[in-house]
């Protein structure tokens, strides 16, 4: 098959190397069975809207309103990675490992009994609470809701006590990307807290406030192709295979 990879990171090189290696082309130009748009964000540049025909597939991740539009606009059909039960899960799994590298090398002090809080509980959540144990942190959950907090298990608490836990918590980690450490909140947070943002904006830290009152604050965006491409590549081509590649 023959595929087009936008985007340049490491994730996208790796995929390119599986892709040839599985006796698919990797091409700029020609007619190609789908285009891989860059993740988790993902974007048409313009010279590319330009060549791609009617029902073109392109996989992609997040989108905005005018990319959407676009695509019904010129008829393309997308194949949103993000909507992928199987694909989730695993990146899932790479974004709490990741995490725990950077809070790893972003902390002067080891993780190991660590006082952490996870906000929500969704599969990113879920994988690092698994991560945070089996190093010995000691881990809460904050989840919006009740069935959430039951899964977490004891220690897990409402979205409403956040506050009240933040001056005794070494490590945050933010997985809800919907406004919730305002600037007031944050003035809670001890001055030696590392806070890690694993959302997409418009993030559940407020970064400009944090970084005004001076906190060790981290986005920690597209964490899978950063910290493990070669891992995110593998996970993408198990996805096109079921996709895209079978479906030929």
């Amino acid at each position: 098959m023959r595929f087009y990879l936008a985007g340049g990171g490491a994730r996208e090189e790796a995929l390119r190397h599986l892709l040839i290696e599985g006796g698919h082309q990797v091409s700029p130009d020609g007619a190609w069975d789908a285009v891989i748009l860059a993740l988790p964000r993902s974007e048409v540049p313009p010279d590319l809207a330009r060549r791609m025909p009617p029902g073109q597939r392109i996989v992609c991740g997040l989108t905005d309103g005018e990319t959407d539009a676009l695509a019904k606009e010129k008829g393309w059909v997308p194949l949103r990675v993000l909507r992928d039960e199987s694909y989730t899960l695993e990146n899932a799994a790479l974004t709490a490992e990741g995490a725990l590298c950077a809070a790893m090398e972003k902390r002067p002090a080891s993780l190991c009994a660590a006082r952490c809080l996870i906000i929500g509980f969704g599969r990113i959540g879920q994988a690092l609470q698994k991560l945070l144990l089996g190093i010995g942190a000691q881990v809460t959950v904050a989840a919006r809701r009740q069935e959430s907090r039951d899964q977490a298990g004891p220690g897990s608490v409402p979205i409403e006590q956040i506050p009240s836990l933040l001056p005794t918590t070494d490590v945050i980690f933010n997985t809800v990307p919907h406004p919730l450490l305002s600037e007031n909140a944050l003035r809670f947070v001890q001055p030696d807290a590392l806070l890690i943002e694993l959302a997409s904006p418009p993030f559940g830290i407020d970064i400009s406030a944090a970084r005004r009152l001076g906190l060790n604050v981290h986005v920690e965006s597209g964490v899978p192709g950063r910290y493990f491409p070669r891992s995110a590549a593998q996970a993408l081509l198990r996805y096109l295979e079921r996709e895209v590649i079978h479906h030929a």
